[in-house]
């Protein structure tokens, strides 16, 4: 099936259709080596340029983000999890979200147990301090792209500035 996806490399966003199998999406490009946009386009990070490149292959691991869109698969075959509230630093990205363990691993254990994309839901993401955050309901990232990762602990009162980090 072919469907539009959104992805975020280090210096670009690749925007294009990919045939995709059926399922969900976090296992479908899991499964993948290459992705292969057609009626693709690269927008600059920098400074916003975009350029129309037709088709375009690119390898799975030099994407950081995957924005998802409707596609959520089985709902019967959905685990019962605990979200933890993150913030995850992957490569020029700071997002901050929710990740998904079976209650009875250790915290954290999403970022160990998956493998390669893992599903952040309720992410808001920016890639620089002076680029506007976009939220997404489900965010696939790259987990060989993550730096650094903190759980957030500490909820700020809505009178407290939040610059995203958790207090020292």
């Amino acid at each position: 099936m072919r469907e539009a996806l959104v992805a975020w490399a280090e210096d670009c966003v690749v925007r294009g259709e990919v045939d995709l199998a059926d399922g969900r999406l976090s296992d479908v490009v899991n499964e993948l080596d290459f992705l292969t946009f057609t009626a693709a386009s690269l927008e600059a990070l920098e400074d916003g340029r975009t350029v129309d490149v037709g088709e375009l292959e690119v390898e799975r691991r030099d994407l950081h983000l995957i924005e998802v869109r409707g596609r959520r698969g089985d709902p019967d075959r959905r685990l019962r999890t605990i979200e933890e509230r993150v913030v995850l630093e992957v490569g020029p990205f700071t997002v901050t979200g929710n990740l998904h363990r079976p209650p009875n691993t250790q915290p954290m254990a999403a970022l160990a147990r998956w493998s390669r994309f893992v599903p952040v839901t309720d992410a808001v993401f920016r890639h620089g301090p002076d680029v506007p955050e976009r939220h997404e309901e489900v965010l696939l990232v790259n987990r060989e792209r993550i730096a650094k990762s903190h759980p957030l602990h500490y909820m700020p009162s809505p009178s407290e500035p939040w610059d995203g980090a958790p207090p020292a």
